[in-house]
């Protein structure tokens, strides 16, 4: 039995330029993981919610066929013992559980398989300790051939699309890093006014290289324009300037810097997505926008 102990880009700006316009595209254009914002007028709601009680991982155990060398395994088992964790100590199990394939998948061990039980150390009504043995059959290790695009109609500069993929033909094939380029697909398509953009990554093993090709096959969807701007609790904005106007293409990113450019002190940690209102209108392709600065607007 193998014991781990704990060890302790760029955002997308002109995506649609780089698309569109560009014959060719450097590297890797993952964005930075942006932080999270809460809405104070939901603060209210969720402080009313019952709170789950605290599990922490107190020993973390990797038994069987790990692939990785140990000290990558260490790092995963550090990684997922410092985390917080809150809920059932069964749910707990099965979300590292899960954790555990997702961090092997990460070390090209696409088809590893884990299994594993935990054990109660300790419990209070505010923390619970316990210890997680966890079989991993990691099977083979592979990396990636190639990654090709189907049904891309209007943007047809394949290595522009390629380029949102922040991995290498050739390296060890990383899950997360095919997760951050799917992302990175659907907010240039947003761009482009294809609202609803979908995009699904099909693999093709190739055992006696151990290699995957990754096929992904686009679904644009039609193109939005802006029908109009509007705002809720702000009196002097005039949103028809020239970052967004009606009739312009709609843009996720500009509506976003469009919120960010008016909202007021007061809702600097709002969430976008509590206070921009979009009603589409999906037969004439046109999405109104709303922005509502109103301090509280479920109490209004």
């Amino acid at each position: 039995m193998s014991r781990m102990r704990c060890r302790g880009a760029q955002p997308i700006l002109a995506i649609a330029y780089l698309l569109l316009c560009q014959p060719s595209a450097g590297a890797g254009l993952a964005p930075q993981p942006e932080t999270p914002k809460v809405d104070v007028c939901a603060s209210s709601i969720t402080d009313r919610q019952p709170s789950r009680p605290k599990v922490t991982i107190a020993d973390l155990y990797f038994e069987g066929d790990l692939g990785m060398p140990p000290a990558d395994a260490d790092q995963v088992a550090s990684a997922l013992e410092q985390r917080t964790y809150s809920g059932e100590p069964d749910e707990v199990v099965d979300e590292v559980l899960e954790r555990v394939r997702r961090a092997w998948q990460d070390h090209g061990y696409f088809k590893v398989q884990v299994h594993g039980a935990g054990k109660m150390l300790t419990s209070s009504p505010a923390n619970d300790r316990v210890a997680i043995t966890v079989q991993v059959e990691a099977d083979q290790q592979y990396r990636l051939e190639d990654i090709r695009f189907n049904n891309n109609k209007e943007v047809t500069n394949v290595k522009a699309l390629r380029s949102l993929f922040p991995i290498k033909d050739g390296e060890v094939f990383d899950r997360s890093e095919i997760s951050k380029g799917i992302d990175n697909l659907r907010s240039a398509y947003g761009q482009l006014g294809h609202l609803n953009f979908t995009s699904i990554p099909n693999t093709q093993i190739n055992e006696e290289r151990q290699t995957i090709s990754l096929l992904v096959d686009v679904d644009e969807g039609r193109k939005f324009f802006v029908s109009s701007l509007k705002t809720l609790g702000l009196e002097d904005a005039d949103l028809n300037d020239s970052l967004l106007k009606p009739g312009d293409v709609y843009d996720k990113r500009l509506v976003d810097l469009l919120f960010e450019k008016y909202k007021p002190s007061s809702l600097q940690d709002a969430s976008h997505d509590s206070r921009i209102n979009e009603q589409i209108d999906e037969k004439a392709g046109m999405v109104a926008i709303t922005f509502d600065f109103r301090p509280c607007p479920l109490q209004q």
